[in-house]
């Protein structure tokens, strides 16, 4: 007795869930049509009961700042030169473009033993409240583990010299690893060798999940690949850590010296007097990059549970002198 119950409700629920996935007419071209209270995914629903053309957006898992510092549009002496502050809710073509893969040939797993494929679908950058969101996820792809984003203003937008402001938020994931930088203007992803370390990298700061109370500014330079060499100064979150409220992370770029601060701050530079005897490559032109990874040379193995992560990104802008 107990078992025919249980096959009738099952026959029953099967019933219901084939009328519920159904169309209206199944003899004709006419598109299923999602059904937005059903607790079912159909129709072109991206999710059970939201996305589509048709139902609400579906929750993302963003949590997004109501609190942190926020910088002044303007400082004296200097001129915005370029901005985005993702209030558009797409990626301004002007402005990003997209490394994808998993920079093989020329930069396999990146040149840190990475542990994400770059992507430029939706689900690894999107906008939310004003915010540009990378999401690093928890799937496979390419024969990698993970996906993300790298967005980088190669070929749009170089510039020498000047204060590079951006407000964000960071991810909590163990194994998560943001970078906010710039790059030689000459440096691709093609030919990697040839400009780094010789053409410099600035980090206007770096950041690993495992540690939310630490953010670190650096400088990579040397005169090549067997000769390079970093300046880094780490820098405590002052008040909450840095996965909970926007900070403000910039650099002050000078002919022979860059200024690292946070909200404000300052809290590391660099001269040519600091180069360990090696070639000074930071007056030349460089482009923006932003990007969160996974796992790496630099932070400790990732925890599949604790993703998706995400980086939260205000804005970004870029100022120079009169």
């Amino acid at each position: 007795m107990i078992k025919t119950n249980i096959y009738i409700c099952f026959f029953i629920l099967l019933g219901i869930i084939s009328v519920a996935c159904s169309s209206s007419d199944d003899d004709t071209d006419e598109p299923i049509q999602a059904t937005c209270t059903d607790g079912i995914m159909n129709g072109d629903e991206t999710g059970v009961d939201c996305g589509g053309s048709s139902c609400q957006n579906c929750p993302t898992g963003v949590v997004i700042p109501t609190s942190g510092f926020d910088a002044p549009l303007s400082y004296d002496g200097y001129n915005m030169v370029f901005s985005d502050e993702f209030n558009d809710g797409k990626l301004s073509s002007d402005k990003w473009s997209f490394h994808l893969g998993d920079g093989c040939p020329g930069l396999c797993f990146w040149g840190n033993s990475e542990l994400q494929y770059y992507t430029d679908n939706e689900k690894n950058l999107f906008f939310e409240e004003g915010n540009l969101i990378i999401g690093a996820r928890s799937e496979n792809l390419g024969g990698l583990d993970y996906t993300s984003s790298r967005i980088h203003t190669d070929n749009k937008f170089e510039f020498q010299y000047g204060r590079v402001d951006i407000r964000a938020s960071m991810p909590s994931a163990q194994g998560s690893w943001v970078a906010l930088w710039l790059l030689n203007h000459n440096y691709t992803i093609a030919d990697p060798g040839t400009w780094w370390p010789s053409g410099g990298e600035i980090d206007v700061m770096e950041y690993l999940g495992e540690d939310p109370t630490e953010v670190f500014g650096t400088a990579h330079y040397g005169s090549d690949f067997n000769n390079r060499r970093f300046n880094s100064m780490q820098y405590p979150a002052p008040d909450e850590n840095y996965n909970k409220i926007y900070y403000v992370f910039s650099i002050v770029w000078e002919e022979n010296k860059i200024t690292w601060l946070v909200n404000n701050v300052e809290y590391h530079s660099i001269t040519p007097t600091q180069t360990n005897g090696q070639p000074y490559p930071f007056n030349d032109e460089f482009y923006l990059l932003m990007n969160l990874s996974v796992g790496g040379n630099l932070p400790t193995a990732p925890l599949v549970s604790d993703y998706p992560a995400f980086l939260i990104i205000d804005y970004i802008r870029v100022y120079q002198k009169n």
